[in-house]
């Protein structure tokens, strides 16, 4: 009768691999999976990074919106006060005073001297004549021909020129310069505007938009800017 022969295999058998059928994972490819639990990013952080970027908008956008009001409220303020400055100029003066019929008032005539005195500045732009009758007077706006006025005024210089069809005189009456838009001087016209504080008779101080001699009580003023 035949032995049958077998063979040993001296190669032990891995008790595992035979339980299962593979090979064990190598120690450097397993996953740590706390790990991998770290590196996940929080959603809590990233709602919070999003409510952070949001409350810093609101914030710019409120500061934003203060500044815009504040510029609102301050623009019309500078506007206000710049206007005021510019509708006042520093050369500014102006006779005005009281005249009772058929007299010589002399602190008329000492304000009037005062007031040719003080027209001191270097040029001027507006000059404007009136009085209790007519409140609105003329006006003259050519910066040549307002200067040459004051001046003459403040000099005490005899002059004549037109402008816009009206002949101004700058004249000496008596004791004071009259200024009148007659183109007569110290003559007794009606209806025009002549300004004599100082004259040679009584009564004969000028008038506003009414007779030059013996006129009503009234009052007169000129202005130069």
């Amino acid at each position: 009768m035949l032995k049958k022969s077998t063979r040993v295999n001296n190669n032990k058998i891995d008790p595992a691999s035979s339980q299962t059928g593979s090979h064990p994972l190598p120690h450097h490819t397993q996953v740590d999976h706390q790990d991998n639990f770290k590196n996940i990013p929080s959603t809590s952080s990233k709602s919070g990074s999003k409510c952070s970027v949001s409350r810093c908008l609101c914030i710019q956008l409120l500061v934003l919106l203060g500044l815009l009001v504040l510029t609102a409220i301050i623009i019309p303020i500078v506007v206000l006060i710049l206007e005021n400055q510019s509708s006042t100029s520093p050369c500014a003066v102006t006779y005005s005073q009281s005249f009772t019929a058929f007299t010589t008032q002399a602190a008329q005539c000492t304000a009037w001297q005062q007031f040719a005195a003080s027209l001191t500045c270097t040029s001027y732009s507006k000059m404007r004549i009136y009085g209790s009758n007519d409140p609105v007077g003329i006006t003259v706006t050519d910066p040549n021909t307002v200067t040459a006025l004051a001046v003459a005024l403040r000099y005490n210089t005899a002059m004549a020129l037109t402008y816009n069809g009206i002949a101004w005189r700058i004249w000496p009456c008596s004791s004071g310069y009259e200024i009148t838009s007659s183109g007569s001087a110290c003559s007794c016209t009606t209806g025009y505007y002549t300004i004599r504080p100082c004259p040679w008779i009584n009564g004969y101080w000028g008038g506003i938009a009414s007779a030059s001699c013996n006129a009503a009580s009234q009052t007169m003023s000129l202005s130069f800017e």
